[in-house]
């Protein structure tokens, strides 16, 4: 790995608590709209099935230590209006023998209600609560060179309350949303000039999407997202699918940040599908080439059996 790579992510996990590092508090998925209870909450139960998304992705894949993202996401109906809704995120940075020495777990529960506006016209709302989880172990960095900053034994961790909601306006064809996902509450508290509560800044995510019909069985799906970070400039993500059905999705990503991503998503049968993604660019000034990967499997059991044969949200 060059060295200019390996200093940044070190910087990354020292400097972070005084920097604002908000961009790193949640994983940047590019299946944003495949995985998107874990996005917005309001968007449990928006299917009427049972779910359970589980994705992994791994940032700078090419770079020992890189970022890797972890999330799980249930989802159940309990009536036409009310849906339940579960879910476990982890991000965590570096590495050394045992562990990654920073890392960060959200644990939450979602509660959301759905109601009709008018002929093809719906909204939903959801609420979010549960613990968000902060660790940081610098002192088992191995360093390359005595004196290192990485040798100051500089450990921090904490477990705050989190909160969270989401609304939705959604039909047939259409959807657009917009959510804060998570909102760890902590208060700041200064140790050694390293601000603890950091973690306290809110993010904002705004998604929509359209799916026009081309034939009988083949389709076209555009996304785009918008993800708001206080401090930081707003990162957009705007996804292109074609769609064969409810069988074959084949898509391309392009990130503000100038990366490009190769998107898929496959079923298997009528309870189990396959997401990837394998994602393109470039950090430092543009100069060092990086990629990604994501892979992500999804279990879903429909609630509402019908007889006749029901054309696939999509969404």
């Amino acid at each position: 790995m060059p060295k200019r790579v390996s200093n940044y992510i070190l910087y990354m996990l020292l400097g972070g608590c005084c920097l604002d590092l908000s961009a790193q508090q949640a994983g940047l998925i590019a299946n944003y709209d495949l995985v998107s209870s874990i996005q917005n909450p309001a968007y449990n139960g928006l299917n009427r099935e049972l779910r359970l998304d589980a994705i992994s992705r791994v940032q700078w894949s090419n770079f020992p230590g890189s970022p890797t993202y972890t999330g799980l996401a249930f989802q159940a109906p309990l009536n036409r209006e009310f849906a339940l809704g579960a879910g476990f995120q982890n991000l965590s940075v570096g590495q050394f023998k045992y562990a990654s020495p920073l890392s960060m777990g959200s644990y939450t529960v979602d509660l959301a209600y759905h109601t009709q506006l008018g002929k093809n016209v719906f909204l939903s709302t959801g609420l979010r609560t549960g613990a968000f989880t902060f660790n940081m172990r610098i002192s088992q960095l191995i360093a390359s060179q005595s004196g290192d900053l990485a040798q100051q034994g500089n450990d921090y961790s904490f477990t705050s309350p989190q909160v969270g909601g989401g609304v939705m306006l959604y039909g047939k064809e259409y959807f657009f949303g917009f959510s804060m996902p998570q909102f760890a509450v902590v208060s700041d508290r200064i140790v050694e000039n390293v601000n603890l509560g950091y973690n306290a800044r809110s993010y904002y995510l705004m998604t929509a999407g359209y799916v026009q019909e081309i034939g009988d069985n083949f389709q076209i799906k555009s996304t785009v997202q918008g993800r708001m970070y206080d401090g930081l400039p707003v990162v957009l993500d705007i996804n292109v699918y074609f769609l064969y059905g409810d069988l074959l999705n084949l898509g391309y990503g392009y990130r503000s940040t100038g990366s490009h991503a190769f998107l898929g998503n496959v079923k298997i049968n009528d309870y189990f599908g396959v997401i990837y993604c394998y994602e393109l660019g470039r950090v430092y000034d543009d100069q060092t080439p990086f990629n990604s990967t994501e892979f992500g499997l999804r279990y879903k059991l429909n609630f509402d059996k019908q007889k006749t044969k029901v054309a696939p949200r999509h969404f």
